[in-house]
């Protein structure tokens, strides 16, 4: 009597695993932005995914001219105006003191209606307890 294969064995050698291709580009996306700065390659399995993944080859080019435009900008003289710090410091001079004045009174009012709403809770308990006595 000869034996047959079962209907149900399954030969796992041939049957390869589909990976979920949002986990193989977050693995590659960090390797995207050291190798767009220059400081990384490509490994086999980044390169291998880059060439098949859209999204991937989009985010790579998009990070290839952020970092033009950054060199770009790095390259590019500033023209330096001898007014600008002194109208930062004024400007923020204006606005330190304005705001130090607005917050003072608010405080002292948030204070004021605390201590108001402290004192009417006590009087309130006060009563109530004293009502309670008389009933009693």
């Amino acid at each position: 009597m000869t034996r047959r294969p079962s209907a149900t064995a399954v030969d796992t050698t041939t049957i390869s695993v589909p990976t979920d291709p949002r986990r193989d580009c977050e693995s590659v996306s960090d390797a995207l932005a050291a190798a767009a700065g220059g400081d990384h390659a490509y490994g086999p399995a980044q390169s291998a995914h880059l060439a098949s993944c859209l999204r991937c080859r989009v985010e790579e080019s998009r990070y290839r001219r952020l970092m033009a435009a950054m060199r770009s900008l790095r390259e590019t003289p500033v023209l330096k105006d001898s007014r600008l710090e002194a109208q930062i410091l004024l400007h923020l001079d204006r606005h330190d003191h304005r705001g130090a004045r607005d917050v003072r009174p608010r405080l002292a009012a948030k204070v004021a209606a605390g201590a108001a709403a402290a004192a009417g809770l006590m009087a309130f308990t006060a009563r109530h307890r004293r009502a309670a006595r008389l009933a009693s």
